[in-house]
């Protein structure tokens, strides 16, 4: 698993969708020059509602929303209760 970034996909007042992904570049220089390879997964999606906020991995299980608050800093920012839209 490459680097880890958090990116809203829906910001609506009573709802907010944040999606959390897998970055992977490598770079590689070959003969002619350099390419870049790159991959973007989907880790988790995170639902920030008037009920609450939980997440979800990519199998619609329950994720430790914690664990990637740790692991992805700037999900503290986007979760926030501040952050949440208002009825």
């Amino acid at each position: 698993m490459g680097a880890l970034r958090a990116r809203e996909i829906i910001n609506e007042p009573m709802l907010k969708l944040i999606v959390v992904e897998s970055i992977d570049l490598r770079p590689r220089k070959t003969q002619i020059g350099w390419h870049c390879l790159g991959k973007m997964e989907p880790i988790a999606v995170i639902v920030c509602s008037l009920d609450g906020t939980y997440a979800l991995d990519v199998d619609a299980q329950p994720a430790d929303v914690e664990r990637l608050r740790q692991d992805v800093p700037e999900l503290d920012a986007m979760v926030s209760p501040s952050n949440k839209g208002s009825p």
